[in-house]
């Protein structure tokens, strides 16, 4: 393996002032073993990849390493996506590069495909992860580009930076969902330079919103609630009422990693009645899976299991969310759902409820399937690291934890 990985991980563990004995015991795995990865002898898979990011703290920085250092260095999808990055980024900024291939005469039936194939690939990230789409989504961005290149009427050119924005905010996505964090940041501000030079001002404050998003998933509450008032101050008039829930619901979470139990409240409270006032008639593709039901009551479901961490009678009314949650979610978008099921799973382990915790997280296992997320394998990290040590309280707990050491995942 490269020094990457190993430099990185090696720094991280004298960082936090920890042996290799130490840090083997809080992964859990062999200290020789931990011994040769570090020394490079030993290439570590997805998922003790995942346990190490965990144990040092690293928000998904040396998942992406590891992610990046299998075998033949930088894949395919990588140089892909920095390509496709590459000739949209140019694109927007008025330096197009040219393209064999394009369309002789773009018009807005084009822009309607790659809007519909956009639509299908954020689906299939809910459903399955997202590493599977990364490539083919990168592929479409590069096409966007192209046409916009080679489209010569005005709206036509507009509605491709739109397509290009949103394409960017699905690249941001997707990049989260495998833990390549630099990816996803990357094309977020290509998204908002896209909607920005569309005059699209919605989209814009949208992908904002989104990557307030991102920073809660790497526990940044700080930055995510200037990233919200950075868009509430240049979209807010712009802005439905599901978007106003669905950013209130963002606001709680970030609260809530600042043990603010009133602000989270009250937060929690401003989304279900902004969500009362929803419509959903004319909601653009790239809204649309923020603003459902269940995505309210997942986001401050996990907002409480946050607060829970710290103080265990927020635990009665994050379960309470979270079957909520589960209940609207259906069995459709799997990815989302083992995420809602996770978080439940802590919330009943901080509730004292041990062995339903330990059902719910097997069921979790079993819902995962071969779902490729790079997401779900450092959740699923997190969750047996807190499970460890009640594994002796009940015997779900224990056959989950014992399972999460032969679980192989992305």
């Amino acid at each position: 393996m490269s020094d990457n990985f190993r430099t990185e991980l090696r720094r991280r563990r004298l960082e936090a002032n920890l042996s290799l004995h130490q840090l083997a015991e809080l992964v859990p795995c062999d200290q020789g073993y931990l011994s040769k990865v570090e020394n490079g002898h030993r290439r570590p898979g997805p998922d003790m990849a995942a346990s190490l990011d965990q144990a040092l703290g690293a928000n998904g920085a040396l998942f992406a390493l590891a992610d990046e250092e299998q075998e033949g260095g930088e894949d395919v999808r990588r140089r892909t996506v920095l390509g496709a990055l590459s000739a949209a980024g140019m694109t927007v900024a008025g330096w197009p590069l040219p393209s064999a291939g394009t369309p002789r005469r773009v018009g807005m039936g084009h822009v309607a495909d790659i809007a519909d194939t956009t639509a299908v690939y954020r689906g299939w990230v809910s459903r399955h992860g997202g590493a599977a789409v990364q490539q083919p989504a990168a592929q479409l961005l590069d096409r966007a580009a192209a046409m916009h290149t080679a489209a010569s009427e005005p709206k036509v050119r507009t509605a491709l930076l739109v397509a290009i924005a949103d394409l960017a905010g699905l690249g941001a996505y997707i990049a989260r969902d495998i833990g390549d964090h630099r990816s996803a940041d990357e094309h977020a501000w290509l998204a908002l330079s896209a909607a920005t030079a569309a005059g699209n001002t919605a989209l814009g404050g949208h992908t904002v919103v989104r990557m307030a998003g991102h920073n809660i998933e790497l526990r940044h509450p700080e930055k995510t609630l200037s990233l919200l008032d950075a868009a509430a101050k240049r979209a807010g008039d712009l802005f439905t009422p599901g978007d106003r829930a669905n950013q209130s619901c963002i606001r709680a979470w970030a609260y809530a990693q600042v043990g603010d139990a009133d602000m989270v409240r009250r937060a929690v409270g401003d989304a279900e009645d902004a969500f009362t006032r929803v419509d959903h008639t004319g909601t653009p593709n790239w809204a649309a899976q923020h603003v459902t039901e269940a995505e309210l009551y997942s986001l401050t479901g996990a907002a409480y299991t946050d607060l829970a961490r710290a103080n265990n009678r927020h635990a009665e009314a994050a379960i309470e969310r979270l079957n909520q949650a589960l209940d609207l979610r259906g069995v459709s978008l799997a990815r989302n759902r083992v995420l809602d099921q996770l978080s439940l799973a802590e919330a009943l382990l901080y509730a004292g409820e041990f062995d339903e915790a330990g059902r719910v997280a097997l069921a979790a296992t079993e819902a995962a399937g071969d779902i490729r997320s790079g997401r779900l394998s450092l959740r699923f990290a997190g969750l047996t690291r807190r499970m460890q040590p009640h594994a002796r309280k009940a015997a779900s707990v224990t056959e989950f934890v014992t399972a999460q050491g032969t679980v192989k995942r992305m």
